[in-house]
């Protein structure tokens, strides 16, 4: 760099080199974080704090070149009665010929001065380092499932080559393994009969009917949202706004959206979305809500979900962090592969302490974040460069 960099929020007319620094970072996967994408998440959100038509994102320049970035998806979430402002952190990414000299640290603290709570679902561990020097409160666990549905060497093989790429120290036997034939094989089988051995069967309770029309789903999944949201002690909202705009306007996933009847009410819905082209043959369990206390409803649409995916997938996606909600997919054979452990910097004392009386009472799902996006084949990706901004 042959000046200091400038930290500042981004405008519209700043895309052009910001796809570039997109496309110079992401590589393969920078399709998929193209202009569309960019305007539903951080200009045409709903939730959108300023409402300016700019982006929510934050950049920092070395005269017109663009070397870091850090996005903000604009949400509101719940703790009891009332509902706060929130930024979920995305897209952390600083040029790896700019790493060292604290890119990602200034364009938090340029965030962080103009958003009072920030929140971190999934993140690398440079982007934990920003957090935490940040002075975050650290959430209670998040836990990733996995639920085979076909023969999973593949899988297995394409996973430990990907996961070689972030992990240099054991990197040599992680791709040995994946170069076998037998080895991936084996791991996915045990993985199958692990899942067969747990799944129990679902006794339906209601009636489950799709619903094509995103505005329809909205209203319908609002007005439970309004019902339900009590039983959450601690969550991101989902009313209709949240419901139109993640499950009907989202560009490149194409959502399936259930609701379960009961006499007429509406006692639950579930969101699936099988893969995209560039993906491997996964199925998404992306969103679920039921009264936690409902066993038979939760387990409906569960299974109902699994229906839906299973005929075109390998495995399954889901996440959860509620305890029923974690039941409900245990029982339904999904196995637990990873767990994630949510980051907040709130500059409010107050929000702050009751955040910290909640932190192990939050509900996330796949729908939170962007936990949910195209992830393209690992096997296409391997040799992209690192894209999470060091500290």
């Amino acid at each position: 760099m042959g000046r200091a960099c400038k930290v500042r929020r981004a405008s519209v007319d700043d895309w052009p080199r910001i796809a570039s620094f997109l496309a110079r970072t992401y590589g393969p996967e920078a399709p998929f974080k193209g202009r569309p994408r960019w305007d539903w998440q951080f200009r045409n959100n709903p939730f959108h704090l300023e409402g300016d038509g700019q982006p929510s994102v934050w950049i920092a320049l070395d005269g017109a070149r663009v070397l870091g970035q850090i996005a903000v998806q604009d949400g509101r979430f719940r703790i009891g009665p009332r509902e706060y402002p929130a930024g979920w952190i995305l897209d952390v990414m600083v040029d790896p010929a700019a790493r060292g000299a604290g890119l990602g640290h200034a364009i938090h603290a340029a965030i962080a001065a103009e958003r009072a709570t920030l929140v971190t679902l999934t993140m690398a561990p440079a982007t934990r380092r920003i957090a935490e020097r940040a002075g975050a409160l650290t959430l209670g666990p998040v836990r990733e499932y996995v639920r085979p549905a076909g023969p999973l060497g593949e899988t297995v093989r394409h996973f430990l080559e990907q996961r070689a790429t972030t992990h240099p120290r054991v990197a040599g036997l992680l791709r040995l393994f994946a170069a076998s034939r037998v080895g991936p094989a084996l791991v996915g089988g045990a993985m199958r009969t692990a899942s067969w051995l747990r799944a129990r069967a679902a006794e339906p309770s209601g009636d489950i009917e799709e619903v094509w029309e995103a505005e329809r789903f909205a209203a319908l999944g609002g007005g439970l949202w309004a019902r339900l949201c009590n039983r959450f002690p601690a969550a991101f909202v989902r009313d209709a706004r949240f419901l139109e705009w993640r499950f009907g306007a989202a560009p490149d996933l194409a959502y399936r959206r259930f609701i379960l009847r009961r006499g007429g009410d509406v006692a639950g819905w579930v969101v699936t979305r099988s893969a995209h082209p560039a993906e491997a043959a996964l199925g998404v369990l992306v969103d679920l809500l039921a009264d936690p206390r409902d066993e038979a409803a939760l387990d409906t649409l569960v299974a109902h979900g699994l229906s839906v995916l299973a005929p075109a997938a390998r495995y399954v996606r889901a996440g959860a962090s509620h305890p029923a909600f974690r039941a409900a997919l245990e029982r339904a054979g999904f196995l637990h592969v990873r767990t994630h452990r949510p980051t907040v910097v709130c500059s409010d004392p107050q929000l702050r302490q009751i955040i910290a009386l909640t932190r192990d009472l939050w509900h996330v799902t796949k729908a939170d974040h962007d936990w949910d996006q195209v992830h393209p084949e690992p096997r296409a990706i391997d040799a992209r460069p690192q894209t999470q901004s060091a500290a």
